[in-house]
């Protein structure tokens, strides 16, 4: 047991020496990553399970960093991938990038480092407008209300999912510090 902690401790040391580059390169794969997962049939005992908006996590991370040109590109490339198999080209580029400044304007606004609720209630209100964001978009382009309930199951997917990679997205820099942007 000892040898884990051990391991753990050295990719945190690493985590912390890597740049925002190379922090910005390992959220992209692992958005990629559960992207190609998602691709593969997803059923338990016949029940289709529902699978987060990978994306939007990212776009909710790397918007605690500040803007930056870096995520911005491949948040827009994630929504094209994304639209290729289920929506209409750019719809979820847009939302990526809609969520990605929500994000960034959430975080300058309010100081959440000091203040623990605020860092766990932001990103869940922010991936929520993120899905209901979806959820309208997807609304609009059939042409008829989208059932909820669908929507509904991948937010608490996204979320469950956001709460174990979130600090994946963290770029090292904080919104409202005047630091060199990734990109």
């Amino acid at each position: 047991m000892n040898w884990l902690s051990g391991f753990a401790d050295s990719i945190a040391l690493r985590w912390e020496a890597a740049g925002p580059r190379s922090r910005l390169i390992i959220g992209a794969l692992v958005v990629a990553l559960i992207g190609m997962v998602g691709l593969t049939p997803k059923s338990f005992f016949g029940v289709p399970l529902a699978w987060p908006y990978v994306g939007l996590i990212a776009a909710v991370g790397w918007g605690r960093s500040g803007m930056a040109f870096g995520p911005m590109v491949l948040l827009v490339l994630f929504g094209f991938a994304q639209d290729a198999s289920q929506a209409p080209w750019g719809s979820h580029g847009l939302a990526n990038l809609l969520i990605f400044g929500l994000a960034v304007l959430v975080n300058q606004t309010f100081d959440t480092e000091r203040t623990p609720f605020l860092s766990f209630i932001l990103p869940v209100v922010t991936l929520f407008s993120g899905i209901a964001l979806v959820w309208v978009t997807a609304s609009i382009s059939s042409g008829h209300i989208v059932r909820v309930t669908p929507m509904l199951t991948a937010y608490f997917a996204t979320l469950v999912v956001h709460m174990l990679i979130a600090p994946l997205f963290d770029l090292g820099t904080r919104a409202n510090m005047n630091r060199g942007s990734v990109g």
